[in-house]
């Protein structure tokens, strides 16, 4: 059994570990080890955890293991840039520690972060994933988000990933 906290700003330096070693974890067979270092430098550091920590536009769970943390979940209030009938908000990721897949712990963080985005009002959650990443859209396929849109060309260090949006009705 997990147990599930609401991260708070004294969160930041473990948000900014679990985010690297999340990322490195899910990227590791798609990007280089240089990439990868490159993309947790400029987005993962304590000085993001911090920001996205204090502001009320972002939603943060993390998972834990007894005392160890081992994925969390990040909402974005923040509407979708493909049109939606009604308020949407952002999954801006759900990562795992590699030791935890298959043990339903992303379904837990997403059942979390669709509680979460519910209780604001929203009637759509959104997300953009890689195309190259195929245990993202496989998950996230089997929680009936469908492609709305082409999304963003993510940049991993010098790597170019083109990205689908993906969204699932939520509304009770």
């Amino acid at each position: 059994m997990y147990a599930l906290r609401k991260a708070s700003i004294e969160s930041a330096d473990l948000l900014s570990q679990l985010w690297a070693k999340t990322f490195e974890q899910a990227y590791r067979d798609v990007h280089t080890a240089d990439n990868i270092r490159a993309y947790c430098r400029d987005n993962y550091s304590l000085e993001a955890a911090t920001t996205v920590l204090s502001s009320e536009q972002f939603d943060c769970t993390i998972a834990y293991d007894g005392n160890t943390p081992v994925g969390y979940c990040l909402l974005h209030y923040q509407a979708c840039p493909a049109p939606l009938a009604g308020d949407s908000c952002e999954l801006k990721q759900i990562y795992i520690l590699s030791s935890h897949y298959g043990t339903g712990l992303g379904r837990v963080l997403f059942e979390q972060a669709l509680q979460r985005a519910q209780q604001t009002g929203c009637r759509w959650l959104w997300l953009c994933v890689s195309n190259l990443n195929e245990r993202a859209q496989t998950f996230y396929q089997k929680l009936n988000f469908v492609p709305i849109a082409p999304g963003p060309v993510l940049m991993v260090g010098n790597d170019q990933l083109p990205s689908t949006i993906l969204a699932v009705n939520i509304a009770d």
